[in-house]
């Protein structure tokens, strides 16, 4: 009967070991494949992260520490740790190793454009320019190369400030459609190019020729797009307003009318089950918040807070001052106890993802 009990106090004292284990690690003999089983048995990514955080620094082969990094800034990538992520791929990415045994092959130069991409995602496209710059750019790898291409113009774009300076962007991501070895990115060059002009022909070919692509789920309302750059950072035509409406709605470009905002489909959200399932962290005691728009410019944040208002959203504003000593303003609202906001506001056209 006391068994339960002495079970869960040595658990507990296991853990507390475990843990002083790595307050002063010492290098580890272990596997990268090792130490991605063990960090899986943590219950929380958060968990996990600070295991690996605290492991993979001192694995003794390097290209098991190689892989420990990507592994790390992969994870970090998925919760929205985007500065931290790109860190770990720029480290796993310098460190001169093979792959390591038992666990999946990854480049050193797709570990920059990783870089990158974490870079761009919350608007350092300083740090973005300078990866670009690096060695990648003269791959060898044709998919590589297309990459290279895509992310310096998405770059390019995080630095308009005006939507008159997307138009070199814009214009050269439209001939990028015409070349054949850019075929592995025209699903991203059509969304973002749809997403900036408005123009429906980009999210009618979006859809024709690529209908089972993440891309096209964003546009149907199946996927959620996470923070890339050409989505927060840019400005956009004033054809499409604040937000792109899902593709099964689409209306003037996708706009949701400014003089109409109850065209935003407001039923359809009424609809919505609150029983979606529950996930950690989500509620909104836990600071959940739901992220719709990241501006350099004040008023744009303060347009969309407006259109989030007429919608029905109570939404808000956050400044953030970068260490790049630029100022950012989130617009953002904050879930409910259900996680169920995130929902309502793709039902009625604003896209947006989840903030710890």
């Amino acid at each position: 009967m006391h068994f339960p009990i002495r079970n869960k106090i040595f658990s507990a004292l296991s853990v507390f070991l475990f843990a002083c284990a790595f307050v002063h690690p010492s290098s580890v003999n272990m596997s990268a494949k090792a130490v991605m089983s063990e960090s899986s048995q943590f219950k929380t990514l958060d968990e996990s992260i600070e295991y690996l955080r605290k492991t993979v620094p001192n694995l003794k082969n390097a290209a098991d520490r190689r892989y420990g990094y990507a592994f790390l800034g992969s994870i970090q990538e998925q919760i929205g740790q985007y500065a931290d992520a790109q860190k770990s791929y720029a480290v796993a990415a310098s460190i001169d190793a093979g792959d390591a045994v038992g666990v999946p092959k990854k480049s050193s130069e797709q570990l920059v454009i990783d870089s990158v991409r974490c870079a761009l995602s919350v608007g350092d496209y300083a740090s973005a320019d300078r990866y670009l710059s690096s060695a990648v750019k003269n791959s060898k790898d044709e998919k590589i190369i297309a990459y290279v291409k895509l992310y310096t113009q998405w770059s390019s774009l995080c630095k308009a400030e005006e939507f008159s300076d997307t138009k070199n962007a814009v214009s050269t991501l439209n001939s990028y459609l015409s070349q054949k070895s850019m075929k592995i990115v025209y699903p991203q060059i059509l969304l973002t190019l749809y997403h900036i002009t408005g123009d429906g022909a980009y999210s009618k070919r979006l859809k024709s020729d690529y209908p089972d692509s993440m891309e096209c789920g964003i546009l149907s309302g199946k996927a959620s797009l996470l923070p890339t750059p050409f989505w927060f950072f840019v400005p956009r035509s004033e054809t499409v307003g604040a937000q792109v409406v899902p593709a099964e709605n689409e209306k003037n470009h996708g706009a949701v009318s400014e003089k109409n905002p109850e065209k935003s489909d407001k039923s359809k959200i009424d609809k919505i089950k609150t029983d979606e399932k529950k996930s950690t962290g989500t509620k909104s005691e836990n600071g959940r918040k739901q992220q719709i728009g990241y501006f350099r410019d004040e008023d744009n944040a303060n347009n969309l807070l407006e259109k989030l208002k007429k919608a029905g959203f109570s939404g808000k504003i956050q400044k953030e001052k970068k260490s790049s000593g630029n100022t950012y303003y989130l617009v953002y609202v904050e879930d409910d106890e259900n996680g169920s906001v995130g929902k309502k506001l793709r039902a009625a056209g604003f896209d947006c993802y989840p903030l710890p």
